[in-house]
């Protein structure tokens, strides 16, 4: 009897040992198959970030995908991510219900932990984060900004459009070249639009938008910059570029136009002096008022109308 009963538990043994290994491989290739996917799946939102950045097209877009759970951190706190693109990488954002609660609700980028697609290790959220409706409210945001870009061009566009009259067309297509597209118009409209949201905000952009057309007269005059970069000293050696301007009947009226050319100088040395004391190019706490935003604002864009004309004027006699 006892011979039979090492037999049996012998028998026993044999028969548990393949059916054993079999489910050690098994579950041993479910493992292995896991692992694969979760790298073509990290892979796959690498291609995502590729196909974002060369659609953007060079575009400064933030955009954010919906928010994803992960999982319960606590009985009434849980955590939870998002896809992030800022123009040029996929991001992930994460943050948790406890975390928001201390800014009262509203969570923003500041108060997450932020991470590149490479430094996020956590490949089970990952993959929760790389689901088709995820992705796909990611790329719906990215479009809903670049349909906003395109809003702020046409703005632009036609901002200048009605600020120009027929002599000074400012958007007809010889001077948009010259202008290097709508570089320009995004420059004058930013700086439009801050106007009632934040004037010195507008103060700075308009001085900027100034300094870059007397740029870019200088450039296309082929008249070296050397070590101007104040608007009182490009603007200076813009106006001094000027071709004489001939009155039809012959009359001398030298002096008048020397001085409206002196008002076309003090018009841009006076966006620099506001940029200085009432704009944000140098901290601080400063108010500026929106209807001198305003008077700065659309007086640069007489100036900058009449240098680019003068420009034109000078392309055509070459």
């Amino acid at each position: 009897m006892q011979i039979c009963s090492e037999a049996i538990q012998f028998t026993s043994k044999s028969r548990s040992t393949p059916s054993m290994t079999t489910r050690k491989e098994a579950l041993s290739r479910l493992a292995r198959l896991v692992v694969e996917t979760r790298s073509e799946i990290r892979a796959g939102l690498q291609v995502v970030e590729n196909d974002l950045r060369e659609s953007v097209s060079g575009l400064d877009v933030y955009a954010c995908g919906q928010r994803i759970t992960f999982g319960r951190i606590d009985e009434d706190a849980w955590e939870y991510g998002m896809l992030n693109f800022d123009g040029n990488h996929l991001r992930i954002l994460t943050s948790d219900t406890m975390e928001d609660a201390q800014y009262r609700g509203t969570p923003y980028e500041g108060s997450m932990t932020v991470r590149y697609l490479s430094d996020f290790n956590d490949d089970e959220n990952l993959t929760k984060l790389a689901s088709p409706a995820s992705i796909d409210s990611l790329w719906l945001a990215v479009e809903e900004k670049v349909r906003e870009k395109l809003g702020e061009a046409k703005s632009a566009a036609r901002l200048l459009s009605e600020f120009s009259d027929d002599q000074s067309e400012s958007i007809d297509r010889d001077l948009s070249g010259l202008m290097q597209g709508d570089y320009f118009e995004k420059q004058w409209a930013g700086a439009r639009l801050a106007i009632d949201i934040d004037a010195s905000d507008s103060l700075t952009r308009t001085n900027q938008f100034l300094e870059s057309v007397c740029r870019h007269y200088l450039d296309m005059r082929k008249i070296p910059l050397g070590s101007k970069k104040t608007i009182t000293e490009l603007i200076n050696a813009v106006v001094d570029d000027f071709s004489p301007i001939i009155i039809p009947d012959g009359t001398d009226h030298s002096k008048d136009i020397k001085s409206l050319l002196g008002g076309v100088k003090s018009i841009a040395q006076g966006t620099g002096v506001l940029r200085t004391h009432l704009g944000t190019a140098h901290g601080g706490d400063k108010v500026a008022n929106a209807d001198i935003a305003r008077l700065s604002n659309n007086l640069a864009g007489a100036v900058a109308i009449y240098t680019l004309q003068k420009l034109k004027a000078h392309m055509k006699t070459r």
